[in-house]
Protein backbone atom coordinates (compact mmCIF):
# COMPACT_ATOMS: atom_id res chain seq x y z
CA UNK A 1 0.00 0.00 0.00
CA UNK A 2 2.01 2.97 -1.00
CA UNK A 3 1.72 6.56 -0.06
CA UNK A 4 1.39 5.89 3.65
CA UNK A 5 3.78 8.05 4.82
CA UNK A 6 7.19 7.54 6.80
CA UNK A 7 8.41 6.82 10.01
CA UNK A 8 11.77 7.15 12.00
CA UNK A 9 14.02 4.60 13.72
CA UNK A 10 17.15 6.36 15.64
CA UNK A 11 19.93 4.56 17.20
CA UNK A 12 21.59 6.79 19.27
CA UNK A 13 25.16 6.16 21.25
CA UNK A 14 26.21 3.64 20.11
CA UNK A 15 30.00 3.27 20.74
CA UNK A 16 32.37 0.34 20.07
CA UNK A 17 36.09 -0.39 19.18
CA UNK A 18 37.09 0.13 15.28
CA UNK A 19 40.18 -0.22 13.59
CA UNK A 20 40.48 3.34 11.92
CA UNK A 21 42.72 6.43 11.29
CA UNK A 22 45.06 7.50 8.39
CA UNK A 23 47.83 7.39 10.64
CA UNK A 24 50.73 5.07 11.32
CA UNK A 25 50.38 5.17 15.45
CA UNK A 26 46.37 4.47 14.39
CA UNK A 27 47.17 1.19 12.59
CA UNK A 28 46.87 -2.03 14.74
CA UNK A 29 44.97 -0.58 17.22
CA UNK A 30 41.47 -0.17 18.14
CA UNK A 31 39.56 2.91 19.00
CA UNK A 32 36.53 4.27 20.23
CA UNK A 33 33.91 5.54 17.94
CA UNK A 34 30.10 6.99 18.90
CA UNK A 35 27.61 6.17 16.24
CA UNK A 36 23.72 7.76 15.51
CA UNK A 37 21.75 6.38 13.11
CA UNK A 38 18.59 8.20 11.95
CA UNK A 39 16.45 6.68 9.11
CA UNK A 40 13.31 7.36 7.43
CA UNK A 41 11.39 4.40 6.84
CA UNK A 42 7.97 3.98 4.26
CA UNK A 43 5.71 2.74 6.05
CA UNK A 44 3.96 -0.14 4.02
CA UNK A 45 0.34 0.45 6.06
CA UNK A 46 -1.62 3.39 7.67
CA UNK A 47 -1.63 1.67 11.07
CA UNK A 48 1.48 -0.63 12.61
CA UNK A 49 0.61 -4.09 13.17
CA UNK A 50 2.01 -5.16 16.83
CA UNK A 51 4.33 -7.41 14.99
CA UNK A 52 7.96 -6.46 15.18
CA UNK A 53 8.39 -8.48 11.75
CA UNK A 54 6.21 -5.53 10.49
CA UNK A 55 8.70 -3.00 10.89
CA UNK A 56 12.44 -2.55 10.30
CA UNK A 57 13.72 -3.28 13.40
CA UNK A 58 17.29 -0.81 15.39
CA UNK A 59 17.79 -4.69 17.19
CA UNK A 60 19.03 -5.66 12.88
CA UNK A 61 20.54 -2.05 12.77
CA UNK A 62 22.72 -2.88 15.94
CA UNK A 63 23.70 -5.79 14.81
CA UNK A 64 25.25 -4.86 11.35
CA UNK A 65 27.18 -1.78 13.12
CA UNK A 66 28.44 -4.99 16.01
CA UNK A 67 29.93 -6.33 12.45
CA UNK A 68 31.09 -3.44 10.87
CA UNK A 69 33.34 -2.85 14.56
CA UNK A 70 34.65 -6.41 13.77
CA UNK A 71 35.53 -5.54 9.91
CA UNK A 72 39.06 -4.71 8.63
CA UNK A 73 41.15 -0.95 9.41
CA UNK A 74 39.10 2.13 7.47
CA UNK A 75 41.48 5.06 7.08
CA UNK A 76 38.72 7.52 7.38
CA UNK A 77 35.47 8.68 9.13
CA UNK A 78 33.67 9.38 5.87
CA UNK A 79 34.56 5.88 4.43
CA UNK A 80 33.16 4.14 7.07
CA UNK A 81 29.82 6.40 6.62
CA UNK A 82 29.55 5.33 3.45
CA UNK A 83 29.53 1.82 4.46
CA UNK A 84 26.68 1.72 6.77
CA UNK A 85 24.48 4.98 4.71
CA UNK A 86 25.20 1.89 2.06
CA UNK A 87 23.85 -0.87 4.44
CA UNK A 88 20.87 1.42 5.83
CA UNK A 89 19.80 2.08 2.33
CA UNK A 90 19.89 -1.22 0.98
CA UNK A 91 17.09 -2.08 2.68
CA UNK A 92 14.25 -0.87 0.28
CA UNK A 93 12.07 0.65 2.70
CA UNK A 94 14.50 2.98 4.06
CA UNK A 95 13.74 6.71 2.09
CA UNK A 96 16.88 8.59 4.16
CA UNK A 97 19.76 7.23 6.47
CA UNK A 98 22.06 10.10 7.93
CA UNK A 99 24.68 8.53 9.55
CA UNK A 100 27.11 10.51 12.27
CA UNK A 101 30.35 9.70 13.22
CA UNK A 102 32.34 10.73 16.46
CA UNK A 103 35.62 9.95 17.04
CA UNK A 104 35.82 11.06 21.07
CA UNK A 105 39.50 12.81 22.68
CA UNK A 106 41.47 12.57 19.32
CA UNK A 107 42.97 15.74 20.26
CA UNK A 108 43.76 17.23 23.78
CA UNK A 109 41.70 20.52 22.86
CA UNK A 110 38.43 19.36 21.65
CA UNK A 111 35.99 16.41 23.20
CA UNK A 112 35.41 14.50 20.18
CA UNK A 113 35.54 15.21 16.14
CA UNK A 114 33.42 13.88 13.59
CA UNK A 115 31.09 13.17 10.53
CA UNK A 116 27.24 13.46 9.61
CA UNK A 117 26.48 12.41 6.27
CA UNK A 118 22.89 12.27 4.86
CA UNK A 119 22.08 9.70 2.25
CA UNK A 120 18.80 9.69 0.29
CA UNK A 121 17.32 6.79 -2.52
CA UNK A 122 17.67 9.47 -4.69
CA UNK A 123 20.92 9.80 -4.45
CA UNK A 124 22.73 6.29 -3.96
CA UNK A 125 24.56 4.89 -6.49
CA UNK A 126 24.86 1.81 -5.84
CA UNK A 127 23.19 -0.63 -3.15
CA UNK A 128 24.80 -2.51 -1.02
CA UNK A 129 24.98 -6.22 -0.83
CA UNK A 130 22.91 -7.10 1.95
CA UNK A 131 20.05 -5.09 3.81
CA UNK A 132 19.94 -5.09 7.39
CA UNK A 133 18.94 -8.38 9.59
Amino acid sequence: MAGCGTYVISVRGFVAPFQIGVYAHERGRRQRLRIDVRLVVERGRPRFLDDVATVLSYEGLVLALEKLADGPHTQLLECLADRIGDLCLADQRVVEAEVSIEKPNVLPQIDSAGVTITYRRDDAVQAAPGALP
